[in-house]
């Protein structure tokens, strides 16, 4: 037995435990040394895959690793809204709205929710395209509203976009890309005047092996330009945080099947690369973020020979570990503030805290499982708002509950 294995088991500071202490700094330390090496053109790098044999590269904080707490958190306030309305909160005061219809003639309409006042505005009631086609998706930026409009006999869609600000559209929409049925609707995101939005042909499908694009644009700007072709389907949604975007796209193309979770720079003038990893073969994330320092990556099914990041749940590192684990089945996007990381189960809303080493839960609203508990925050957020579709005392669904949780 070695002098390891004899200070291991002597109760002292552990292999696993000393992991532990040292992911934030060891993701910190991962961001610096991507930093200082983006160049003036944009780098695209692609690192090693990540197989993860040695356990205690893992921080397992349901498996004794973090201890059970009270980190504070609270419900700081909560609102019923109309039933079927659907949010998405990026940054800022207000959330975008996907509603019931006002009238017969039309699907849905598309608005914003002020998370101040916790009241719904609607901003447009009615598809540019005209009566064939119905609102499809819709997000919002601080000074920027985006959506889709689709033609569901068709499937033809268009993204547009329009200035945003104080719960107002002004200006005239401007039409960002198109498509017929061989390309998906775009997964997109805004932040401040720029959306960014993926186009990927369905993966069956006349267009099935082109590629695939990452692309911006701002308000004023004649068209969009693309920031990453993958040579393959995006693996999840852009998220965009605190001036950063994870993208996911196919990498290592002539070895096999791999995702690079990638951080771009989109303060850049040439979107730099700031930190990429390589997931092992085969493995899709499910969502993907960057903090600033590190990833926040969910895996939603279990892979097997593909190391500790083929297990499902959600994890917290960078690229060479280690790596906080939560072995909870994800069914939302990650939302963070500092330490503090907002992970979405099937049954409940749960925090994690890197410094202090806790957990918290907090439980979906009554009768409200098997409907939907969503996260509609993503990235950094001190508070993050949730919204849950709740039965009446019938067991019908009856309205949506919005709520605030302060990280």
């Amino acid at each position: 037995m070695s002098i390891r294995d004899l200070f291991d088991r002597a109760g002292g500071v552990t292999r696993r435990k000393l992991a532990a202490g040292t992911v934030a700094v060891a993701g910190a330390a991962a961001a610096a040394t991507a930093l200082s090496g983006c160049s003036g053109t944009q780098s695209k790098s692609e690192g090693e895959p990540q197989v993860v044999t040695d356990s205690s590269q893992v921080v397992n904080v349901l498996d004794g690793d973090y201890k059970s707490g009270d980190l504070g958190l609270t419900i700081s306030d909560g609102w019923t809204l109309p039933l079927g309305t659907l949010l998405w909160h990026s940054e800022g005061a207000w959330a975008a709205a996907m509603m019931a219809p006002e009238s017969a003639l039309h699907p849905n309409t598309i608005g914003a929710f002020s998370l101040s006042a916790g009241s719904l505005t609607t901003l447009m009631s009615a598809p540019t395209k005209g009566s064939a086609y119905g609102f499809h998706d819709v997000r919002l930026g601080t000074g920027v509203m985006a959506w889709i409009e689709m033609n569901y006999r068709t499937l033809d869609w268009v993204l547009l976009a329009q200035p945003f600000g104080n719960g107002a559209i002004s200006g005239a929409a401007a039409e960002l890309d198109s498509g017929d049925a061989n390309w998906e609707p775009p997964q997109f995101s805004c932040t401040g005047t720029m959306v960014v939005w993926q186009k990927m042909p369905m993966a069956k499908g006349s267009k099935s092996s082109e590629a695939s694009n990452c692309l911006v644009w701002k308000v004023g700007d004649s068209k969009g330009s693309s920031v990453w072709e993958s040579k393959g389907r995006f693996a999840t949604h852009p998220r965009v945080s605190d001036g950063t975007l994870a993208i996911t796209p196919r990498v290592r193309v002539s070895e096999g099947t791999y995702y690079g979770i990638t951080a771009l720079d989109l303060t850049s003038s040439n979107y730099s690369q700031l930190a990429q990893l390589v997931l092992p073969s085969s493995v899709k994330p499910f969502e993907a973020v960057y903090t600033g320092s590190q990833f926040a990556f969910s895996i939603e099914a279990a892979y097997e020979s593909a190391g500790s990041l083929g297990n499902m749940g959600t994890f917290l590192g960078s690229s060479g570990g280690p790596y906080v684990y939560f072995s909870r089945e994800p069914a939302a996007q990650v939302a963070f503030n500092g330490s503090h990381y907002l992970i979405k189960t099937q049954s409940a809303h749960y925090a994690i805290d890197t410094d202090s080493q806790k957990y918290q839960g907090i439980s979906s609203p009554d009768r409200s499982l098997g409907l939907g508990d969503f996260t509609a925050s993503e990235g950094a957020c001190s508070t993050a708002l949730v919204f849950a579709t709740v039965r009446d005392d019938k067991g019908k669904p009856s309205h949506v509950l919005a709520r605030l949780i302060s990280l």
